[in-house]
């Protein structure tokens, strides 16, 4: 396991490597995925309880600034399954800022998202927007791999795990190093 680096990826692909590492076939796997979720989630929620979880500097103001805009529609694009992203979110109390999402669930290719993001956008509310209207906001460099996949705006931000010139290094839209300045980041959009 520690081989296997976790970072940026969907949880799909993280339970199929990390299970073949340990000589699991796909098939096996396959079968075994609705237990596998459910021992997963109640982990989950037991460490949520148990470990302290930083709310990043600005998502709440981001988050409620962006809510008052007519608009934009948020949505959560991650590759978490849509149980793990709205426990982890409503740790916070921010699942209601989220009215869709685009999940582990739906793929665990993380580039396909946006176009099913799109789909999903087109179906629940009635619209048809372009790629170039998407605003991918993430602390790794796939999240900005994936915007520049699709054509979206990415947004990069410093406060995970990757060093903020590995960040810069993939040349993203914008780069902050938190979210703290809610007038400078909405300049964007």
């Amino acid at each position: 396991m520690e081989e296997l680096n976790f970072q940026g990826k969907t949880d799909p692909l993280i339970l199929h490597e990390s299970l073949h590492v340990m000589g699991m076939d796909e098939d096996k796997i396959n079968q075994s995925l609705p237990d596998l979720k459910k021992r997963y989630f109640a982990l989950l929620e037991k460490n949520l309880q148990t470990f302290p979880v930083k709310l990043m500097p600005g998502i709440t103001e981001l988050l409620t600034t962006l809510k008052n805009r007519d608009d934009i529609i948020i949505g959560l694009l991650t590759g978490n399954f849509s149980t793990s992203a709205y426990m982890k979110v409503g740790i916070h109390s921010l699942e209601d800022y989220f009215p869709f999402g685009i999940f582990g669930d739906d793929t665990a290719q993380r580039n396909e998202m946006p176009a099913i993001g799109k789909e999903k956008i087109k179906k629940e509310f009635n619209l048809d927007i372009s790629f170039s209207d998407m605003y991918i906001i993430g602390d790794t460099e796939y999240d900005i791999a994936c915007a520049q996949y699709a054509g979206a705006v990415s947004i990069a931000v410093g406060t995970g795990w990757v060093d903020a010139e590995v960040l810069k290094s993939k040349n993203p839209d914008y780069y902050f190093d938190d979210l703290g300045n809610t007038e400078e980041i909405m300049d964007i959009f």
